[in-house]
Parts: structure tokens; sequence; C-alpha cells
């Protein structure tokens, strides 16, 4: 018996090295995609996407993250939500020092999370905390993408970055709230159809809509990766208590429209990752011809 309990604390040491270090340790996840209405570019546009940081620190004042960012020579910064943690008092200066010192050097679009979303909606919640982080981030002249759209010349092509906060009913818990493409034209409008079109929606489950909208590249976060992948079945839960759902993490392809879904850089609440590690996305815009 004595062998069978050595065996079970080994084992369970591991586990709890490896969640260690895949909270701990981010990795660079590069994709290169390819479109017809980039065929303008004269080189290709890097992008730089964070999403789900949840106040999470990587080295002295996040210096780790922000080397590997410089590595990589980005000309924009898109964040796809939830830098923060809405918790009544919590800090949020690890989000707006990281974006400031960034936003020296790039661009940034920030798009809205459902964190981010609650301490706009529940004021009698959280106070000013709203206000004061948006405040900060729009001082610093990062670009908040609340129903927004940016049209951008870059490297001889056009961009359209568009940023959707959806309500909260989208995000509910046990249950799904069916979204239509009407409802997307009515917070951003129509989408260009001979022009890129960037989408940042924090909320992956409605990759069909967003695709059918007419989003080109859709990038988002929320999911933490389901916090454990198993082999075979992926992410095993969102924070919406959907098991194994559909969207975990990685590329996805819908016709000639794609999601990028990120496993975020940090956790809040159940801060468990395995077979998960933590990410900083890397986008490489190409022309297809």
């Amino acid at each position: 018996m004595s062998k069978y309990i050595f065996i079970i604390l080994i084992v369970l040491a591991i586990l709890f090295i490896r969640i260690y270090y895949e909270n701990r340790v981010f990795k660079l996840t590069s994709y290169e995609l390819k479109s017809d209405k980039l065929n303008g570019l004269k080189e290709d546009i890097r992008i730089v996407v964070l999403a789900d940081l949840h106040n999470h620190v990587y080295g002295k004042e996040n210096d780790t993250l922000i080397r590997a960012i410089e590595k990589v020579k980005p000309d924009l910064i898109l964040v796809a939500g939830d830098l923060i943690v809405a918790k009544p008092g919590s800090e949020m200066e690890t989000a707006i020092s990281l974006l400031k010192n960034l936003a020296d050097k790039y661009e940034i679009y920030y798009g809205i999370g459902n964190h981010e979303y609650r301490l706009k909606i529940y004021p009698e919640q959280y106070g000013d905390m709203y206000e004061k982080y948006i405040g900060e981030l729009t001082k610093a002249k990062i670009h908040i993408m609340d129903n927004k759209c940016k049209r951008i010349k870059i490297k001889d092509t056009i961009l359209n970055i568009y940023g959707i906060e959806i309500e909260k009913e989208y995000y509910k818990r046990f249950v799904t709230t069916k979204m239509t493409v009407q409802y997307i034209k009515s917070l951003i409008g129509n989408s260009n159809e001979k022009e890129y079109n960037i989408l940042i929606a924090h909320n992956p489950k409605y990759f069909k809509t967003y695709a059918k909208w007419g989003a080109d590249l859709i990038l988002s976060g929320h999911i933490h990766g389901g916090l454990v992948s198993l082999p075979f079945l992926g992410g095993v839960a969102s924070p919406q208590v959907e098991f194994f759902p559909e969207y975990d993490a990685g590329l996805f392809e819908e016709n000639d429209k794609r999601m990028i879904l990120s496993r975020g850089l940090g956790t809040h609440t159940i801060n468990v990752r395995l077979n998960n590690q933590a990410e900083l996305i890397h986008v490489v815009l190409k022309r297809s011809k």
C-alpha cells in the first residue's frame, strides 16, 4: 500500500509542478494568414494579440512579456479583453502600466471583455473603476474599441478594425443566448466587403455569427483554453460552465473566415492550467499571391 501512496504522491507533485509552470511561463504562438484582400501589401503585417491577462505579471513589471513583444516587432497590438479582474477594489495598475509602456512604441486597439464590461454596467458595485481605467488608457492614446471601428492604412493596404462590446446576457452561465447578424449590425454597422475586416470579439462562442456578419479575422479570448485540455477532447470547461466548449483555443475556420482564440495570459478564480500553457499570440497577415 505504501508503494501506491508513494506513486500517487509523485504523480500529484508532477501535476502541481506542471500547473505552476503553465501558469507562470507563457509561450509564443504564431499564425500566418493569407487573404486576397491583402494583395496590396508590399510586406507582411505583424500583430500581437493580448488576451485575459487578469493582472498577471511576468517578470518585474511585466518586463518579460514586454521583451517578448518587442522581439516580434509588431505593427499593431490588439487587445481581446480582460486584462483586469472585475472585483471591487481590485488593482488595475498592472494592466495600465503594461499598456502605457507598450503605447509609447505601438498603436494599441483595446477590445472590451466581460470583466471590463462588468465594471462599466455595475457602478454601484465597482464605483468609478471603469472610468479611472479607461481614462488612463485614453490618456495614453490607446484606442478603446467599445462598439467602434477604426479604418487604418498600413503598408499600402486598408484594415478595418472593429471592437464589439456585447451585453451581459451573452455571458450568462448555463444558458446560451442566440446572437444574430442584425444584433452585430446594430452595434458596429455593416462590414466592408472589399476590405480586410478584423473583429475583436472577446467571446468566441458566436464565431459563426461573426463570420456571417463579414469578419475576415476574429480575435477572441475568454475561454482560458478550457483550463485543462485533454487529448482528443480539448478544453474541459468555459467560464460559462459549458463543458468541452466547441471553441477552446487555436485557429478555427468557417468558409474563408478565421478566428484565432487565445488561451490567455492569466487566470482568475480557478487558477489552473494543465496541457494549456498561457500564451502570447503573434499573427502575420500576408498577401495571397
